[in-house]
């Protein structure tokens, strides 16, 4: 996890960098103004603003466009005894009149004499402006240039003093540079054919007051453009400069993020999910947080879009990706090589729900050593160097790879990790590298399966005519130090301590006491009574050492089979009671119960050493006697 963190620096400046270099060579700018367009909404026509259309139905009644000057004329006087608020005339009438000089004079006198203003068409970069004789009295010109971006879409408002500011009234103050905000689809605002007005004095009553926009509607004039609204259907261009008019009087205004704010914003989300892979480990977790991340980044772009503030959408987008991407990779190839490195330490001597644990969470096992609770097993064949002297090289491998791979498989199914093999010795603990509080009931289990395994070896060994075998096994429960050790340039993972200590001493002790399965007071307590009963394992206390190289005493349980139960039942009055006097140090009782015991048991290795030890100090009674006997060997 520290050389993650150490990758997130680089790999954010990294994909930050290059999402910037992205926007400089202006790279998918189209497909991002699609999204873009994709979270517009229309925002309501206003009713101020009125469509004076230059339609097919005005064409068809005045005659072939383009009409005589004389018609517009008409149109300013009729409107002049009920003025409207503005008119905006949507024609270029950069060039003189077709029909000849006095269609331009009437015009002009009908423009001169208005009481209200008017804005005339123009195309100021072009350098196509009205004729001089028109730009009089109240007239003023105004741009109408639309921006059409490469794929022909008007999204952008001019950045000029245009002919919508004029309309509104902002005299070219406050241009806006940005995206339209859109009051409708096409045809969402009031039409009147201008034919009509030149019929219909109540018609003309009823604007009185509005904004006018004359512009052409007709289908054959082509004058329409498609917008960001509505990519199917083309708007008039009459009608978009309606649009911008709604946005100027409205005071709506797409506020876009650029500069520092937009590169502060692409940090931002390049880093969420940096933060998620931080957070969490495996790669399930981190990468749907970050979805979760994706998708309230989706959220907030929609609602700061419903808001007027057109966030970039793909560019996040792909800095979000390109973060994300660069994560799973770093943290699947760093993972991946931990999980080979923890595959190859634990494969062949775990289980493997325990493997599968190791790999699903590496972080439980931290290989520099730690501190555990354990038990360890240790098992070795009673006798093996007589016993291999009787077989070739090749039968003893063979013989050998029979056994431990019995033992071996019982070991992995109750959750062990097989430690090491020392010739015909197998060491074995539970409770690293994952933490298991069950440790010392497994090892339990595992040491009283591998008794009965080895009557079913040994059975085998008969009918193969090969000599029977009998093992020894000790266990102890305690604090542990786990982690690689060795050399750099060859290491294992094992436990140390003093409980790997002791429990080698308790196996080398089993044949001392002639029992197969020793454990420590330590394993048993671990357990507890109750459970140690319901998983039908059988115990007794057999004496109370100080082993060999250790300063405190400990208590020490032989376990043994449900087979020999009902033996040991018999006799299990007589040697606690014996073993009561013998740690009062009453010899004589005590040698009085081991009589009776060796009437019903005369095999029963642990009565046989009590008894040895009770001769011994009836002649040479130990000082200081507290019940604890000294082993001076291993």
């Amino acid at each position: 996890m520290d050389k993650i963190r150490k990758k997130i620096g680089p790999i954010i400046i990294a994909v930050v960098i290059l999402v910037v270099c992205l926007l400089g060579r202006n790279l998918f700018v189209g497909f991002n103004n699609l999204l873009g367009d994709l979270l517009i909404e229309s925002k309501g026509v206003g009713e101020q603003i009125v469509i004076v259309a230059i339609d097919d139905a005005s064409i068809a009644k005045l005659g072939q466009w383009p009409w005589p000057r004389g018609t517009y004329a008409e149109l300013i006087k009729r409107l002049a005894k009920n003025p409207p608020l503005i008119l905006g005339i949507d024609v270029l009438f950069s060039e003189p009149s077709r029909v000849g000089a006095s269609d331009d004079k009437l015009l002009a006198s009908a423009l001169g004499e208005a009481k209200f203003p008017i804005v005339l068409a123009s195309r100021t970069l072009d350098g196509v402006t009205p004729l001089a004789s028109f730009v009089v009295g109240q007239v003023r010109m105004a741009d109408v240039s639309l921006v059409v971006d490469p794929d022909g879409i008007v999204r952008r408002v001019p950045s000029n003093i245009n002919f919508a500011s004029e309309l509104a009234g902002k005299n070219g103050v406050g241009s806006i540079d940005g995206r339209v905000v859109w009051s409708g689809k096409p045809g969402s605002f009031r039409r009147i054919p201008l034919y009509r007005l030149l019929e219909d004095d109540e018609l003309v009553l009823s604007l009185a007051g509005k904004i006018l926009i004359l512009g052409s509607t007709a289908t054959d004039l082509h004058d329409e453009q498609l917008t960001a609204i509505d990519r199917g259907r083309a708007m008039p261009g009459v009608e978009i400069e309606a649009n911008l008019t709604n946005m100027y009087l409205s005071g709506y205004a797409y506020r876009e993020v650029g500069g520092f704010a937009f590169f502060l914003l692409l940090l931002i989300i390049t880093m969420l999910p940096a933060v998620c892979f931080i957070l969490f480990s495996g790669m399930n977790r981190p990468l749907i947080t970050s979805l979760g991340v994706l998708v309230l980044v989706i959220i907030s772009t929609i609602l700061f879009w419903q808001r007027e503030v057109a966030l970039p959408i793909l560019l996040p987008f792909l800095a979000w990706f390109l973060s994300t991407i660069a994560q799973l990779l770093y943290r699947y190839f760093a993972v991946e090589r931990s999980r080979k490195e923890l595959r190859t330490l634990f494969g062949k001597y775990v289980s493997a729900p325990v493997l599968e644990e190791i790999l699903r969470d590496p972080k439980a096992v931290k290989l520099g050593g730690e501190e555990y609770v354990a038990t360890i097993l240790f098992s070795d064949v009673r006798g093996f160097t007589t016993f291999s002297e009787s077989m070739t090289p090749t039968e003893l491998v063979t013989f050998l790879n029979r056994y431990l791979s019995n033992m071996t498989e019982i070991i992995i199914r109750e959750g062990g990790v097989i430690d090491k093999y020392i010739g015909d010795a197998i060491m074995a603990f539970w409770g690293a590298p994952i933490s298991n509080k069950n440790n010392a009931k497994d090892a339990l289990l595992a040491a009283t399966h591998m008794s009965d395994a080895l009557d079913i070896f040994n059975e085998e060994n008969r009918k193969l005519g090969i000599q029977e075998i009998n093992i020894g096994i000790g266990l102890h429960t305690g604090a542990v130090v786990a982690g690689n050790m060795g050399s750099e340039h060859r290491f294992d993972y094992t436990v140390m301590g003093d409980t790997v200590n002791l429990s080698s001493r308790l196996e080398s002790l089993t044949k001392a006491y002639g029992v197969q399965i020793l454990a420590s007071e330590d394993t048993l307590v671990a357990v507890g009574p109750m459970e140690l009963k319901s998983l039908g394992i059988n115990f007794r206390e057999v004496d109370c050492v100080l082993v060999k190289g250790k300063h405190k005493p400990v208590r020490i349980f032989e376990i043994y089979p449900e087979a020999r139960s009902g033996e040991y039942n018999k006799v299990a009055g007589f040697f606690s009671t014996a073993l009561e006097y013998y740690y009062k140090g009453d010899w004589n009782k005590c040698l009085k119960m081991l009589a009776d015991i060796e009437g019903i048991t005369p095999n029963d290795g642990p009565s046989r050493i009590l008894r040895e030890r009770c001769l011994q100090f009836k002649v040479v009674p130990p000082a200081d006697w507290n019940g604890i006997y000294e082993h001076k060997s291993k």
